[in-house]
């Protein structure tokens, strides 16, 4: 309907448009959330094919590369998507010696779901600066987290030996250390977080000594 005002007159006349009805497409929406599930089920490891991302998607490699940009980008996105729930670990501020375990167990629940692609975007870091960029955002976050949980513990040590007791804390739940255990060691997820516990332990108890 086409409403037409001439001086004083309100002519209303009935004329064929052609216009058609917008629907939304969420083709694309869900095709980069079956390439994220997809990769990290099925392909969270140090080297993938795009294309068999696509293809256990269900999708083309094009439209991967349209939702994504690139095999990096997918990693970048996927990583991105996934880590804002899987690390908040803040109820470990300031931990108790008998709650290192179940810390150590919530990091490496952590590690266990995005682990793997943080252990390649590691390996090509290098030649991709969208990896550095948000790898270094994961090593804040972890430099933070450690501080936080174990200050009270780092604290005890004298001055001059603060530093130490922080890095070697850092180093002990490191994800290199995880993918040693987990996937070059085959340990089960209780043995891997044993083997850190009793690590963690140990740097923390030679305070109170």
């Amino acid at each position: 309907m086409l409403v037409i005002l001439t001086r004083n007159k309100i002519h209303v006349s009935t004329i064929n448009m052609n216009i058609k009805t917008r629907t939304y497409d969420s083709s694309k929406r869900k095709a980069q959330a079956e390439a994220r599930r997809t990769l990290m089920l099925k392909c969270g490891t140090d080297e993938f094919r795009l294309e068999d991302v696509a293809q256990a998607a269900g999708v083309s490699g094009q439209t991967i590369l349209r939702a994504f940009g690139s095999k990096d980008g997918l990693v970048i996105k996927t990583l991105e998507f996934e880590a804002p729930s899987a690390l908040d670990m803040s109820v470990y501020d300031n931990i108790r010696i008998e709650a290192v375990g179940d810390m150590i167990r919530t990091m490496f629940q952590v590690y266990d779901k995005i682990g793997d692609l943080v252990i390649h975007a590691l390996a090509h870091e290098h030649r991709s600066p969208e990896f550095q960029k948000s790898l270094d955002v994961g090593r804040a976050f972890h430099k933070g987290w450690i501080a936080d949980a174990c200050d009270i513990h780092i604290a005890k040590r004298p001055p001059d030996e603060r530093a130490a007791m922080f890095h070697a804390l850092l180093a002990a739940t490191d994800i290199y250390v995880w993918k040693i255990l987990r996937r070059d060691e085959g340990l089960s997820l209780e043995e891997a977080v044993a083997t850190v516990s009793f690590t963690t332990k140990s740097l923390i108890q030679e305070n109170s000594s």
